[in-house]
């Protein structure tokens, strides 16, 4: 009889947490260092900047971001830990900042980085942060997909092989691939174990559900477009016909998507 309490117990908890929106972490231990894995998310910041965030520091023409580090996050198998300081975490260091710039993008993102996920590593902050762009200096990116001055269209599974012939020490299940509603790309997770070494990607990162389209577009990175515009700006000036070939496939990607909803954290 208690077991069956336990059970039903179990199964109310199961169908509350779906019903009120529970965070995938709801119900873990939220302890430092109490994860069984990292991800190294890179985010595609034209992607980011195209999707409300023009008046974000990252995305001024002047620093023509391509990928960044979004963050380092550790994870459970299925789930993952947030917050786990006090609620009086110091804030990043203007040092910290200065080291770390070239690999996450602005101050403000360090900070919620932090105190989100970085809390919840076990490191300290400086070793958290020098963990991140450790591993971010670690992963070779393809020629193809640096200072993007056109929109790049390709499959998933083509981006994946690009990435694994030029990271040979990687395998294509410590790779997943993010995508947003309109087809463009959003971010790219690669898995590490809590030493840093390349792993296996848990059930947080399943393809099929990260990315519901054979074929993502990368928009232009900004201040490289053509004539050194932005794709907000190069449109300016130009033809009809111009701006509905180009513009429209800037700002919406590629079209006839199959619809989906994926997870988005931050």
């Amino acid at each position: 009889m208690t077991h069956l309490r336990s059970l039903a117990a179990a199964l109310i908890a199961s169908v509350v947490a779906i019903s009120t929106g529970a965070p995938a972490h709801a119900g873990f231990s939220d302890r430092p260092g109490d994860f069984d894995y990292y991800a190294l998310v890179l985010s595609w910041s034209p992607s980011f900047c195209l999707d409300g965030h023009d008046s974000d520091p990252q995305c001024n023409s002047k620093r023509p971001y391509a990928f960044v580090v979004h963050g380092l996050w550790p994870q459970y198998d299925k789930g993952w830990p947030s917050d786990c300081g006090s609620g009086n975490e110091p804030r990043v260091p203007q040092q910290i900042v200065n080291d770390t710039i070239d690999a996450v993008p602005t101050e403000k993102l360090m900070n919620h980085e932090w105190q989100t996920h970085g809390t919840c590593s076990g490191l300290p902050m400086r070793g958290y942060f020098e963990l991140a762009r450790k591993l971010y200096k670690g992963i070779t990116i393809p020629a193809k997909y640096s200072n993007l001055s056109a929109p790049l269209d390709v499959t998933v599974p083509d981006l994946r092989s690009d990435l694994l012939k030029a990271n040979p020490q990687l395998q294509s299940n410590m790779i997943a691939i993010d995508c947003q509603k309109n087809g463009r790309l959003r971010e790219i997770h690669f898995c590490y174990s809590k030493d840093g070494a390349p792993a296996r990607c848990g059930r947080n990162e399943v393809q099929g559900k990260m990315c519901r389209t054979d074929l993502v577009t990368l928009p232009p990175v900004r201040g490289v477009g053509l004539n050194g515009e932005t794709a907000a700006d190069a449109t300016v000036g130009k033809s009809d016909h111009y701006i509905k070939t180009h513009k429209k496939h800037w700002y919406n990607g590629i079209f006839q998507r199959a619809p989906f909803s994926p997870a988005v954290r931050d």
